[in-house]
């Protein structure tokens, strides 16, 4: 069914406070930047109820903590003001026609179903019980979530997206090197999932650093990372998403690379020859 979906600049800024609205439809999202929030508090809709998502850079993959407020803009101030909360950049809200039942549900709803996808680090310190619903609530609950996946979709915030339905093709990926030996998928947003079984080289050299060889340090702590056999190699444990084909390339081989020419198909094909050709 076509869609006309409105972007608003309100300060003419494509960097700053903008606004989506669905034609027809009730509700608007907010996008707004962490250093932008007084210009969210201007605005009186941004003080009724809202779900939001705050969004920020991990150490591999991008997370997100979802919430929920009576007053949407007074919890986003008290995000900004918190510090087990300082590493998000901006926020997407969601105001208009909702209210404390409902916001709890699509609260509770959203966060298992982030948790399900496993797209993004969610750092929710606990998920709420979901709350009950009459059939009328219900029907409006899940129309709005619908919106929300739509606008989600829209600006590219993969939070709901499974993997499994986000698969761009069936090529599986290869990155083959002294102790590295990885099969990846591409998806449809440009990231790539390094499989289940994956080996990845653990000498790295000299000059590789920053947030790749973070999120190794990370995958050995938290069981991702565990010692092969053959003593040269980290095993995964389980699938790892990865924002980008050369984020996963560097985590695999230890090494600065780029990774759209260091994946290769079964032909021999380079991500670079198939994808950008």
């Amino acid at each position: 069914m076509p869609q006309v979906i409105t972007t608003i600049l309100p300060d003419g800024n494509p960097k700053g406070l903008r606004i989506v609205e669905i034609a027809n439809r009730p509700g608007k999202a907010f996008i707004v930047p962490r250093t932008k929030l007084t210009d969210l508090r201007t605005r009186g809709d941004a003080q009724h109820p809202g779900l939001y998502f705050l969004f920020g850079q991990g150490t591999d993959r991008s997370r997100v903590y979802i919430g929920q407020s009576e007053n949407v803009i007074s919890r986003l101030y008290a995000h900004d003001l918190s510090r087990e909360e300082e590493e998000w950049d901006f926020a997407l809200v969601f105001v208009g026609n909702l209210d404390n039942t409902l916001i709890k549900y699509l609260e509770s709803v959203s966060i298992d179903l982030a948790k399900k996808a496993d797209r993004y680090e969610l750092f929710n310190s606990a998920a709420p019980h979901q709350n009950a619903l009459n059939e009328a609530q219900h029907i409006n609950a899940v129309e709005y979530l619908e919106r929300i996946k739509l606008v989600m979709s829209l600006l590219g915030y993969t939070v709901f997206d499974v993997v499994s339905e986000s698969i761009a093709g069936d090529k599986i990926y290869v990155l083959e090197a002294d102790g590295a030996d990885a099969r990846a998928q591409l998806l449809e947003d440009g990231s790539l999932n390094v499989l289940k079984d994956s080996l990845a080289r653990i000498r790295e050299t000299e000059a590789f650093f920053g947030w790749s060889r973070a999120a190794r340090r990370r995958f050995i702590e938290d069981g991702t990372f565990v010692s092969h056999k053959n003593g040269a190699s980290y095993i995964f444990t389980k699938d790892v998403i990865f924002n980008s084909p050369t984020a996963a390339a560097a985590t695999v081989t230890g090494r600065p690379i780029n990774g759209w020419t260091a994946w290769k198909d079964e032909m021999g094909n380079t991500l670079d020859e198939n994808i950008r050709k």
